[in-house]
């Protein structure tokens, strides 16, 4: 290396640094050697200006020296580092594979543990399935074989667990009273066409009730108010004359209502003579006939033809069982057109019929029918058939109550002021439909699944042979039983055109307008020093609607129903079979296919079946209801001469 001192002069301190690194290790220069050179330097200049240069250039050294130990130090450092960070990665690839295998064990785990619990549940209901001799009215004999017969029996442990396991620690939601919003469709929502979440379905399995507003539309409400209105008029004298009963009026079969009794249309183009006054008031008449009949018919349009069948049908699982599987049911991203198209198999022998469907009014009558399930004369399938009821109000029905004024803004101190109107309503008791102690309920309340296997063989049979004290009287016969029915009660705040869906074996009683009162002041914190009896005209309208797979039998033996009273080998059929063999839907099929009322141009099954409507409606139905009349009368005859309960 040359260092330049001053021109023509230069320094030559090579040989020295080789000499000198020679002598030392690498990684460090020891002080003698440094003293070493600083000697020589100071021997060759002696003047002050050489001594300089002499020591520029041994500073220079110096710092070569000094960039070359830190490029060393640098080096090893780099080392360092990377031996460092294959350890780190190395450590997180063990903690990754560790972490994969614990989430994996544990899934596998849990699912050993729901197995188990799955295979636990399942002896459960099979050790359940032993009928109990029914004379001892506490087991059900039918109840836990619900659902077998008609669901698959790759997804029977699957509905039967939902449906028809006991369970003794039952609590209410924490919202009880939710009524539930039909908006508009939701990719949760892929049940019912777009109506149903998993969580609504799972609700309406474990409470027995689900209820939904909007679901119906504010046009077919306004008509469904004429109709109601309508009946009630034809209804009033009639009313009149009886003193107690359940319901201001009760019409069974309102689907049927608006059915024309010729479908045959030649006439439609008559033209009436000038003089001929006669053919006029004919024609004004037929058109009277013709509005009202549309009127009417409302009530098919709503059970038929609305959002309520596909609800119900989903509710039963119906719509799973029918594409094989709840997998089948959701929303699906589109495959490309490379890709293999899924095909679903549909099974089209799976539907919904409307077992029976009754439009009740009540007043404010103190009299009404305690906890209870619907029996035959009211759900006319057999003990061991699902079935859901849609309960449709078609009045306001305010709970707790109905504030006088149209304020918004009222204070607890208003409130205990404030005049209310009372309402009819109704209570569900939830959960009941799977409770433990429901069986015995069932034997005291002498429900459908107290009737012998092979059908009751006359009215004396019947009254003799019924278990229990009677449908409506679970509270005096049995008030531990009332009591814990009570203890579930709920009463929602309903608006025109709620539905409430509730299982067909959930527990459920009107509330008068008097007990109504009486839970309001109650509520209120009102002095009950004086009872008040509460007056009210309002008449309020109620439509309940039974669903029920057409599966579902009729029961077997003597009994007041009319597709059997019309003819007796349809008694143990299945609601298919008898509308199939009669060529008339005595119970129409409303899912998964909506059958046709308009004139009929290509003769499907589907239409074939509801083209036979107007010959059961005007000629089947009435003859039926003749014999029905007079088995009623003679089961109120041995009653009154205290032949039984």
């Amino acid at each position: 290396m040359n260092i330049d001192f001053d021109e023509g002069t230069t320094f030559d301190s090579s040989d020295e640094m080789i000499d000198d690194e020679d002598e030392e290790d690498s990684s460090s220069i020891s002080n003698s050697s440094t003293s070493s050179i600083e000697d020589d330097i100071m021997d060759d200049y002696e003047s002050e200006g050489e001594a300089d240069a002499a020591y520029e250039a041994y500073d220079e050294l110096i710092g070569h020296e000094d960039e070359l130990f830190r490029s060393m130090n640098n080096t090893l450092n780099d080392d360092n580092d990377d031996t460092h960070d294959i350890e780190r990665q190395v450590s997180i690839r063990r903690q990754v594979i560790v972490l994969v295998l614990s989430i994996l064990l544990t899934i596998l785990l849990s699912n050993f543990a729901y197995a188990g619990y799955q295979l636990l549940q399942l002896s459960k209901d099979t050790n359940d399935k032993s009928i109990v001799d029914k004379n001892n009215n506490d087991n059900d004999a039918t109840s836990t074989t619900r659902y077998q017969q008609f669901y698959p029996a790759n997804v029977q442990e699957k509905v039967y667990t939902h449906n028809t396991q006991d369970i003794d620690d039952y609590q209410l939601p924490k919202h009880p009273e939710r009524i539930y919003k039909h908006a508009s469709l939701s990719s949760k929502n892929y049940r019912a066409g777009g109506i149903l979440s998993d969580e609504m379905l799972q609700r309406y399995e474990e409470d027995g009730v689900l209820v939904i507003r909007n679901l119906i539309s504010p046009k077919l409400l306004d008509r469904l108010d004429t109709a109601s209105q309508m009946l009630i008029n034809d209804s009033k004298e009639e009313s009149r004359t009886k003193k107690r009963k359940q319901f201001h009026m009760v019409k069974n079969g309102a689907i049927f209502l608006g059915i024309p009794s010729s479908t045959n249309k030649n006439d439609d183009n008559k033209v009436c003579g000038s003089e001929d006054a006669s053919c006029e008031a004919n024609m004004e008449a037929d058109k009277s006939t013709e509005d009202d009949n549309i009127i009417l018919s409302s009530f098919r349009d709503l059970a038929m033809y609305s959002k309520i069948p596909r609800v119900a049908a989903s509710l039963l699982r119906l719509d799973e069982l029918r594409v094989g599987g709840e997998d089948n049911l959701k929303h699906k991203k589109r495959r490309r057109r490379h890709e293999e198209e899924d095909v679903t198999t549909v099974d089209d022998s799976i539907n919904l019929r409307i077992s029976r469907d009754i439009f009740l009014t009540k007043d404010d009558d103190d009299y009404a029918c305690g906890w209870h399930v619907d029996d035959t004369g009211f759900w006319p399938n057999v003990a061991s058939d699902p079935g859901v009821n849609a309960w449709i109000a078609l009045d306001d029905m305010s709970w707790p109550f109905t504030p006088a004024s149209d304020s918004s803004m009222t204070t607890a101190a208003d409130e205990k002021t404030q005049k209310y109107d009372p309402v009819a309503t109704f209570a569900l008791s939830l959960g009941s439909h799977r409770s433990s102690w429901r069986h015995e309920a069932y034997a005291v309340t002498g429900s459908t699944h107290t009737n012998p296997e092979e059908g009751y063989k006359s009215a004396a049979d019947l009254i003799q042979r019924r278990s229990g004290s009677g449908t409506c009287n679970i509270e005096s016969s049995a008030p531990n039983l009332y009591e814990k029915l009570e203890q579930n009660r709920v009463i929602y705040d309903l608006k025109k055109g709620d539905v409430i869906f509730h299982d067909r074996w959930l527990f459920h009683r009107t509330v008068t307008v008097g007990e109504y009162d009486k839970m309001t002041r109650e509520k209120l914190g009102e002095q009950q020093h004086e009872e008040k009896k509460i007056q009210t005209d309002k008449i309020f309208k109620r439509y309940s609607i039974r669903y029920a797979p057409g599966t579902a039998r009729v029961p077997p033996g003597y009994g007041v129903e009319l597709s059997v009273l019309h003819d007796e080998t349809n008694a143990n059929k299945t609601l298919d079979t008898i509308v199939e063999k009669s060529g008339s839907p005595w119970y129409p099929k409303v899912w998964p296919h909506v059958l046709k009322t308009k004139p009929i141009s290509s003769k499907t099954a589907e239409e074939e079946e509801i083209e036979g409507i107007t010959d059961l409606v005007h000629n089947k139905i009435p003859r039926a209801e003749v014999l029905q009349k007079e088995r009623k009368k003679e089961i109120q005859r041995l009653l009154k001469r205290g032949q039984g309960y």
